[in-house]
């Protein structure tokens, strides 16, 4: 989600491993998939701005190895992945939107 919003400016929402409670522990207990949710609101977008936001997530799939990891920097007991603050693990997001650039010029 957060990769998406970089190179597009679309939202999405993370639907797996975050999203889930943890367990009695307090360790993440793993999905079985990591999904992104977009959500279309119908007869509001355009075929053009569909159409963006495809070639976009072509090209982050094209170029998934520059995607990192995030970890929790504030993390409330309930609703976490709504309330909660992420933060890269690396320089990641720095690095995707230099190969955008390199890619697509200063269209972000």
């Amino acid at each position: 989600a957060s990769a998406l919003y970089i190179i597009s400016g679309c939202r999405g929402m993370e639907r797996g491993t975050i999203s889930s409670v943890r367990d009695e522990d307090g360790n993440d207990i793993l999905a079985d998939m990591e999904l992104l949710r977009l959500a279309f609101p119908r007869r509001v977008f355009t075929l053009s701005q569909t159409l963006f936001l495809l070639d976009r997530v072509k090209w982050l799939y094209a170029n998934r190895e520059l995607v990192g990891g995030l970890k929790f920097v504030e993390e409330p007991p309930v609703l976490r992945f709504f309330m909660g603050r992420l933060a890269p693990v690396s320089d990641w997001p720095q690095k995707l939107a230099a190969k955008f650039r390199e890619d697509f010029g200063e269209s972000l």
